[in-house]
């Protein structure tokens, strides 16, 4: 428990306020997929410096990009939402054709 405070007192992930230490371990977990996602852009950028010109059918890298950003997101949103202020928002379908 006091590792967990530690990790917390550090800034890691900004603690809500109604947070459990089962939901805090939940939330470092979330931060580490969210942080996981928005550290392969630069193995997105090689693998499309590594596309030719010359073949036929392109993997659309701005389509994996988006979606990840959006996924990202939509991950560290609800690691620092404030379930007394719920705000609708707008969906956006993911794109899922690369």
């Amino acid at each position: 428990m006091t590792t967990l405070l530690w990790l917390f007192s550090a800034s890691l992930i900004p603690l809500p306020v109604s947070a459990s230490p089962s939901n805090a371990n939940e939330l470092l977990a979330l931060k580490k997929i969210e942080t996981y996602i928005t550290n392969t852009t630069h193995l997105i950028d090689e693998a499309e410096a590594m596309q030719t010109n010359a073949e036929r059918y392109k993997f659309r890298y701005y389509a994996l990009r988006q979606d990840l950003t959006d996924i990202a997101k939509s991950v560290r949103r609800f690691i620092n939402q404030n379930k007394k202020s719920q705000v609708p928002r707008n969906i956006t379908p993911l794109v899922k054709e690369y």
